[in-house]
């Protein structure tokens, strides 16, 4: 047999190969592929969603997150980690059994919003802080949304009631601290524990950063911070695009139609809510069930959306996290947080 007899085309191999592909990724490339094809059908439709999204990011997201990542990437560089985990270790190690510093990215998690926990989980995972079991109970409780969205955002610009956004943001926090519990360290890492009996030196997060000169650190500091800021705006517009490709392809009309204005309400804020949860906040206010649509809100911003999902998973992976880890922990706290803000709602 002649050596041109036993060569295969190259377009037989290239169906062998697609062949090979999960059925997940045949799936996720179809999609992809039908994307970029109404994105060619209708350019200037989606070149005004991209515009929609970059706005958004560079009016509103921009400003009130890059200053609070700056500082607070800054001061997990220079060490106070340690000073604000020794203050506050005993109530995560009761409650979680999660190392000292998982109080320190509870605190700015809280303080400055998505993604700053997973952010600085990373960070101390990397400087070796933090073990990746650890790292996964971390994530658990310590990714939230922060109070200037909650309360300004959604309470008063959304939903005209800052009450409102009092209830999202008790609920959003407890069902954090709730959701920790669910994931919480059984026994003490065994990685940790030898480390521990290895080095009684400075922790590696306070011993590397420490020597390196002011300079450098500040130049690390904005490089890594302008990166993360731009990861966050590029999923944000994204999502954005997929969430007005739901109302392009009619949706909208579809659900109405079906099941009735009161219940494609909801499900329509559900389904924006699963893509980018400003728009899926959005949604929830327009509701005529208005107690659902609070509790609603609650469990979109709490499970943050495909967008913040992304978000944290950019920087959870350092950590060899799966995205099925980091979205499944989101969700149950979403869950939480909806039968909170509903229970909550009743007092309005």
């Amino acid at each position: 047999m002649s050596h041109s007899a036993r060569v295969k085309p190259k377009f037989s191999i290239s169906l062998e190969k697609f062949r090979q592909l999960s059925k997940g990724k045949i799936f996720a490339c179809i999609a992809i592929i039908a994307f970029m094809v109404m994105m060619l059908a209708k350019p200037d439709f989606y070149l005004n969603s991209a515009r929609r999204g970059l706005t958004l990011f560079a009016t509103s997201v921009l400003p009130s997150l890059f200053p609070f990542y700056f500082f607070s990437l800054l001061l997990t560089y220079i060490g106070a980690a340690k000073t604000v985990s020794t203050i506050f270790k005993n109530p995560v190690r009761l409650l979680y059994n999660a190392p000292k510093e998982s109080a320190y990215v509870l605190i700015l998690s809280m303080l400055s919003g998505y993604p700053i926990g997973a952010s600085m989980t990373a960070e101390l995972y990397s400087a070796g802080a933090i073990t990746q079991k650890e790292a996964k109970s971390i994530a658990a409780f310590a990714s939230t949304s922060g109070p200037i969205f909650m309360l300004g955002t959604v309470g008063s610009a959304i939903f005209n009631d800052v009450r409102v956004g009092v209830v999202v943001l008790i609920s959003h926090y407890l069902a954090a601290l709730i959701n920790g519990l669910i994931y919480r360290v059984r026994k003490t890492d065994k990685s940790r524990r030898s480390r521990k009996s290895s080095n009684t030196e400075t922790p590696p997060d306070i011993r590397i950063m420490s020597n390196q000169d002011y300079d450098s650190l500040m130049s690390k500091t904005i490089a890594n911070s302008t990166l993360s800021m731009l990861y966050v705006g590029g999923y944000i517009v994204i999502c954005g695009m997929l969430t007005d490709t739901v109302a392009l392809l009619g949706v909208n009309n579809l659900l109405s139609t079906v099941f009735g204005e009161q219940v494609s309400q909801v499900l329509i804020a559900l389904i924006y809510g699963l893509i980018e949860m400003t728009r899926g906040s959005i949604a929830c206010a327009e509701c005529e069930l208005y107690k659902l649509g609070i509790a609603l809100c609650a469990g979109i911003i709490s499970l943050g959306g495909l967008s913040v999902t992304l978000q944290n998973y950019t920087f959870l992976s350092k950590c060899n996290m799966r995205f099925i880890d980091v979205a499944v922990r989101k969700l149950t706290q979403s869950i939480i947080a909806f039968a909170l803000a509903y229970g909550f709602s009743f007092i309005l």
